[in-house]
């Protein structure tokens, strides 16, 4: 009986042969679908979905995890942005578990996790890449470290991540899936899809939703379809560093990264705290007492876009439940004390006193 990996080679070599038109677009949106429903069931028995993976405590604000080959320098930089002591030496994996450390930046504490380095066919658990994969997949940010050595395979290592399920610098697809107990599958949309009503069955039957209706609100790929139905997708930014820049030939100038930096030489963390920040969308706010007076020592870390309502639930602060309103001052306001409804969404700096 073939396993879940020779079964996905084989589908993956008939699709290789299968020419691309309208005609075929149904047989292949079939196949595809297979192949994600074999890989999510990969991810439920080990790994990235179900067990497997290194068991690791999230604490703080947020958390990052640093992601490349082995040896570009991910513990070095871990151990100058943090307190952790994650072992450095100049032969390829030295970092064998996960080891966290925190940040402490604008008042916020960020997790930063150094894993061992990925290699290729991580994805199907090669060089104990299931169990990296699930770290990679429970973070908030995900930071791709290469070298001069790998400065051409950050290619390499995205579609590793994607092969995991893991999309990163997207949104999930704007699509809504109806089921329903009888009437076949429907597919509504005001826009020219690139695939059809019988492509888009063929992918909805594989993931046994046999009936109900599939509305597309955005234009997306037949892949896009796919990842709506499939199980094991997380969706996160990501940033790409290039390291060890001190030691680039002069005048040589790269262009595809984020930041250069030299953790070795401390050259470059300042802006890499600022972009993480920027990254996780990060902001600080701060909580006005009863007596009148703004907590300005001690920020509240919370996520640009969310209102008073989404924040207070995740505070721990005396009778929030009896709160109905907040008085802010500071940027979002139009005038002092400006009173305005839990829905509001405060800004970087906003002072707020919540009301009952």
């Amino acid at each position: 009986m073939l396993t879940n990996e020779e079964r996905i080679k084989e589908i993956e070599a008939v699709l290789a042969k299968t020419p691309h038109h309208k005609a075929t677009n149904h047989f292949i949106g079939r196949m595809r679908a297979k192949i994600a429903k074999l890989k999510d069931e990969l991810w439920q028995k080990g790994g990235g979905g179900g067990g497997g993976g290194f068991a690791v405590a999230k604490t703080g604000d947020a958390s990052v995890v640093l992601v490349g080959f082995p040896s570009v320098g991910k513990s070095t930089l871990i151990n100058k942005l943090t307190n952790a002591q994650s072992k450095v030496a100049a032969y390829d994996f030295t970092t064998l578990d996960v080891i966290p450390g925190m940040m402490d930046y604008k008042g916020a504490k960020i997790q930063i996790f150094d894993i061992p380095g990925i290699v290729s066919g991580a994805a199907s658990g090669k060089g104990r890449g299931k169990e990296v994969i699930s770290v990679v997949r429970s973070s908030d940010l995900v930071v791709i470290m290469v070298d001069l050595k790998y400065m051409n395979k950050t290619d390499d290592i995205k579609k590793e991540l994607f092969d995991a399920g893991i999309r990163i610098d997207v949104q999930p697809p704007k699509i809504s899936l109806n089921k329903e107990n009888s009437g076949g599958v429907r597919l509504t949309s005001n826009l020219n899809l690139p695939f059809d009503l019988q492509t888009a069955k063929e992918i909805a039957q594989e993931f046994r939703f046999n009936n109900g209706e599939i509305v597309v609100k955005e234009m997306v790929s037949m892949d896009q379809l796919i990842d709506s139905f499939a199980r094991n997708r997380v969706y996160l930014p990501s940033m790409t560093i290039f390291n060890k820049a001190d030691l680039l030939p002069k005048g040589k100038k790269i262009n595809g990264f984020d930041l250069l930096i030299s953790a070795d030489k401390g050259e470059g963390l300042d802006k890499f705290r600022e972009l993480v920040w920027q990254k996780l969308n990060l902001a600080r706010i701060y909580l006005k007492r009863p007596d009148g007076t703004a907590d300005l020592e001690n920020p509240l870390i919370i996520r640009l876009g969310q209102n008073f309502k989404k924040i207070l639930e995740k505070i721990s602060i005396c009778n929030k439940d009896s709160f109905i309103n907040a008085k802010i001052n500071g940027p979002g306001a139009k005038f002092p004390n400006q009173e305005v409804p839990l829905t509001f969404i405060p800004q970087e700096g906003t002072i707020v006193e919540f009301c009952s």
